[in-house]
């Protein structure tokens, strides 16, 4: 059997490439051709996606017609459970996630080719903790691939994972199931020139945010398998697909410009106190009903000016997908992490994923505690062997930065976003100010 395979991965919402991935497609594409997208093409990131909740993404992804897709934690648990419900309606395409259970969600199917008869199944990051607040029920990838394997194996000529866990996950997969001929992977942004192959498994992925677009041969009558990468900046970008893009983001965004208060302005400064990040750690302490609260300047990308305030201009300002969340630190856990914000080289970090979009974190605001030659909260000095509760970003508790943290006990706080708490309190405040003045 002979098989030609397209795939996509990681678009992030970033769709100055798109057009030029449905070039490829129209180029390249056969009747045969299996073309497949491997998650978190939509991302809140941009006002698009914000605005129509991701019907935007399922748009572009009807246009390409896919053989299948599967989600990433992107569309996982960025989106409110309502939003992520219905993102898939209007889908012409099927959505294999064997791993959790939701009403889009596909188990394994069977594509028949005029060659062959081909398996597929989806798997997604398995987080588990967030999954459940969303009232989601995720399970464990490598279960879930047991048992499609058993299922599918014997059925079909080419067994073939659409997989959002990871190029390290989905070297496991490969050891743990030979069965499998081949996985596409994504959600660590690798670029696979060739493919690897593991186990007699080959494994593709294509980069982020449309750097390249894979393609794949199979031929199991030699045992060949063969991938590469295409960089898409090669093609022009196809008219239909921009003609789209500019309708409907022109559209979103427009809808995101109505006004949803005012304010006399709130300036933001990476390196010094800022009214607008005071104002953000204020409102986190409050939400979270936590002991004290903390954020970097640089969650705001800038400042917000005198007058009308719109969600289009909160979303600019702190488009990131980052929800807060409440740590429970001791008083010596909780002078070791101030101490290592209160750091030159925290301030200059520059970070990259963990939902940050923005450039560095810059100087840390406080809520609840003062911190200067000592640190107090409610006038008194922390004590170490206390315990209290830390309103801050999520981000900080997913490993890389702040390895200590992973393990702490916390609370997250989903589905809302920094900036759906700015815009709330933003919109209350209008509303005071209105009824004072009457």
């Amino acid at each position: 059997m002979k098989l030609h395979v397209i795939h996509y991965n990681d678009l992030h919402s970033n769709f100055d490439m798109w057009p030029r991935y449905l070039s490829f497609v129209k180029q390249h594409r056969t009747y045969e051709t299996l073309v497949f997208d491997l998650g978190d093409h939509a991302d809140r990131a941009h006002p698009a996606t914000e605005a129509t909740r991701g019907q935007i993404n399922t748009g572009l992804l009807n246009q390409l017609a896919p053989t299948a897709v599967t989600i990433g934690n992107n569309e996982g648990i960025t989106f409110p459970h309502d939003w992520l419900s219905a993102l898939y309606a209007d889908a012409d395409f099927p959505v294999l996630v064997s791993n959790l259970d939701a009403p889009f969600a596909r188990d394994g199917m069977i594509v028949e080719t005029a060659e062959g008869r081909v398996g597929l199944f989806g798997l997604t990051a398995p987080y588990e903790q967030l999954y459940s607040l969303l009232d989601w029920e995720i399970e464990d990838p490598f279960a879930a691939a047991r048992r499609e394997v058993e299922d599918l194996r014997g059925q079909v000529d080419v067994l073939i994972c659409l997989s959002h866990l990871g190029y390290y996950q989905d070297e496991e997969l490969a050891d743990r199931f030979p069965e499998l001929d081949l996985i596409v992977g994504a959600h660590t942004h690798h670029v696979l020139d060739d493919g690897v192959v593991r186990n007699g498994v080959l494994i593709a992925q294509a980069g982020k945010h449309g750097q390249y677009a894979g393609e794949i041969y199979i031929n199991t009558d030699t045992g060949e398998k063969h991938a590469l990468l295409h960089p898409l900046r090669a093609y022009e970008p196809d008219d239909e697909t921009l003609s789209f893009l500019e309708r409907e983001v022109h559209s979103a965004e427009r809808d995101m410009k109505e006004s949803i208060g005012r304010t006399s302005g709130l300036a933001n400064d990476w390196f010094s106190s800022s009214p607008f990040t005071q104002l953000l750690t204020d409102v986190m302490q409050q939400w979270c009903e936590a002991d004290i609260a903390c954020a970097p300047a640089g969650i705001l990308l800038g400042s917000l000016p005198p007058g009308d305030v719109t969600r289009h201009d909160l979303h600019r300002l702190c488009p990131h997908p980052i929800n807060p969340c409440k740590l429970t630190l001791s008083g010596t856990e909780l002078i070791q992490l101030i101490d290592r914000f209160e750091a030159n080289d925290f301030r200059q970090l520059k970070v990259r994923g963990l939902g940050f979009r923005g450039k560095l974190m810059g100087k840390m605001h406080y809520a609840g505690m003062t911190v200067d030659r000592d640190i107090r909260i409610a006038g008194k000095s922390i004590d170490p062997l206390g315990t209290y509760t830390l309103a801050t970003l999520d981000m900080f508790t997913f490993g890389p930065i702040f390895p200590e943290l992973k393990d702490v006990p916390k609370e997250y706080f989903l589905p809302e976003l920094l900036r759906d708490l700015l815009a709330q309190e933003l919109t209350e405040k209008s509303k005071k100010v209105r009824i004072d003045a009457t």
